[in-house]
């Protein structure tokens, strides 16, 4: 599998189910900006409230081919498998993306578990051999990966921003950040100084810039 990030802002998705599996992908995708269309002949509470609210389209039908022809990605979440398996060709046929849960070979891509804090994302697959196991590594990553992280990414987005201005050659940034984030600097990150991380990794770049213009 080749690892990828898409960015589903408005874009038009379709869900295949109305089952609690749908409602959660359903809610990920919308967690995302996407534009959240369900295909089921019934559906949970909560996906009924959302399409009352306006939140996503719910159309009250069995899967036909053709459904899909209007949607980015599609992903089917339903236990009927004759409708998995026409969804998955329909897909291929036309060149659309397609996960069908707990199929991994009727997928042409598969969901990781995925540790968020603010915009730090940790994705964890195990290529769907393992699907319990990457929700006990997500669960240990919550623990390890807390809030400190994603206040270090600001910190870090801070300095980044400042040695675009100070170092206009590609080169040079990327020499500086190849030992910016020092065992010193991360160290603080793991006690909880971000503010003193984030004073040093500034220091550091100051440094490299005078360094660079001695040299």
């Amino acid at each position: 599998m080749y690892p990828i990030n898409v960015d589903l802002r408005n874009r038009p998705c379709l869900v295949i189910g109305g089952g609690t599996v749908a409602e959660r992908k359903v809610t990920h995708l919308l967690d995302e900006g996407a534009v959240v269309t369900i295909i089921a002949p019934t559906a949970t509470d909560t996906l009924k409230d959302r399409a009352a609210s306006g939140l996503l389209t719910w159309k009250a039908k069995k899967y036909e081919r053709g459904d899909e022809k209007p949607f980015f990605l599609i992903i089917c979440a339903t236990d009927d498998e004759s409708v998995s398996r026409m969804a998955s060709q329909a897909a291929e046929d036309a060149g659309k993306p397609i996960n069908v849960c707990d199929v991994p070979e009727l997928c042409s891509f598969t969901l990781p578990a995925i540790v968020r804090q603010g915009d730090l994302q940790l994705a964890i697959s195990t290529n769907g051999k393992g699907p319990a196991f990457s929700r006990w590594l997500r669960q240990k990553l919550e623990q390890q990966f807390d809030d400190r992280y994603s206040r270090w990414l600001d910190e870090v987005a801070r300095v980044r921003s400042a040695a675009r201005e100070a170092l206009p050659s590609s080169k040079d940034r990327h020499a500086f950040w190849r030992t910016a984030l020092s065992d010193d600097v991360m160290a603080l990150v793991e006690n909880n100084d971000i503010d003193e991380a984030g004073r040093r990794l500034f220091q550091k770049l100051i440094e490299f810039e005078r360094s660079r213009h001695e040299t």
